[in-house]
């Protein structure tokens, strides 16, 4: 087949170039080559760093003395480098490339081994953005941008649900949860729990949620699912959340829980061991089963709970599980 020429030629020789340094730049950050890095940039005050993802959060690097002053601590402090798998084995997908002059512009995917894809199969895509500048015929990267768009934390018990309730996506956590819990149940392909009454506050909720996404910028929140329970019987409660334009179902997250009883301890000014009596309700033991893991007595374990119900404000367990983890920090 003849050579393309012309400007399609030229196209397509930017191009190749371009990705050429796309993988360049990351086998040199992976591999902690400065020398190879700092090759891939423009070294100039308005070289750029965006990222955004549920590891690190959300941040700007400006000019490139910051970018490399930081990118050479990164590689002291952190057991992550090297790395020569995500160097020579991540994968760019759906590369776009526009090529204007001197001036460029890529998005692609890039799928790191190992990374389970929001927590289920495959691995794991972010979306990179890249803008160019070309310095004596060489390619530069003057804007990088990194977008993580899993927004779930990694090891949580979490569902994504379509809007009518459908399961999209389990963690192994979450299929380890349901195997154990018998007031939750899959049917037709739909999450449901038994009781009626609960099943249906659920189904608003996921609908409430998936509402969320209906403009060009996703709005986030979390509405609790508690399952009532008699008295000195374990109080379920679970999460559906509005989250990137997606609903989630949250079986359970110790680490989100816990950090919402902190709050609560000190807003509630909780004792230790009402703190104790307050998490292991949270947790859904019964209160028998709070007496034998406290090592006290089931008097004294009702005790502490009535302390607790008398500063919360609240006279029932489902009602103080609904107090304690809707208590938490701004950020």
């Amino acid at each position: 087949m003849p050579r393309k020429v012309g400007a399609t030629a030229k196209q397509s020789d930017d191009e190749a170039q371009i990705l050429a340094l796309i993988h360049a730049n990351r086998i040199a950050m992976w591999m902690g080559d400065y020398e190879a890095y700092a090759k891939c940039f423009v070294q100039a005050p308005y070289t750029t760093r965006w990222n955004a993802s549920m590891h690190a959060g959300i941040f700007v690097r400006r000019g490139w003395e910051e970018i490399s002053t930081r990118v050479k601590e990164l590689w002291k402090v952190s057991r992550a480098f090297p790395n020569p798998v995500f160097a020579h084995e991540t994968t760019v997908e759906n590369v776009q490339t526009r090529v204007i002059g001197d001036m460029a512009w890529t998005t692609y995917t890039q799928r790191y081994p190992g990374i389970p894809e929001h927590h289920g199969n495959g691995l794991s895509p972010t979306c990179e953005l890249r803008i160019l500048e070309r310095h004596e015929g060489e390619w530069r990267i003057a804007f990088l941008g990194f977008l993580d768009p899993d927004t779930s934390p990694r090891g949580a018990a979490l569902l994504q649900l379509a809007a009518d309730g459908s399961v999209l996506m389990q963690s192994p956590e979450a299929t380890a949860a349901l195997a154990a819990e018998d007031d939750l149940v899959i049917r037709g392909g739909k999450l449901h729990i038994r009781d009626s009454r609960t099943d249906q506050k659920l189904q608003a909720a996921i609908r409430w949620a998936a509402s969320k996404n209906s403009t060009l910028i996703p709005e986030r929140g979390a509405l609790p699912i508690v399952l009532e329970a008699g008295e000195g019987l374990p109080t379920k409660v679970w999460w559906v959340l509005a989250e990137s334009g997606s609903v989630f179902f949250s079986l359970g997250d110790k680490q989100r829980d816990a950090r919402r009883l902190q709050a609560a301890t000190v807003v509630y000014e909780l004792s230790p061991a009402q703190e104790q009596v307050a998490a292991l309700i949270v947790e859904g033991l019964a209160l028998a089963e709070i007496a034998a893991r406290m090592k006290i007595t089931p008097n004294t374990a009702r005790t502490h709970l009535d302390r607790v119900f008398e500063k919360t404000g609240v006279r029932t367990q489902s009602a103080l599980v609904r107090v304690l983890l809707s208590t938490a920090a701004p950020f």
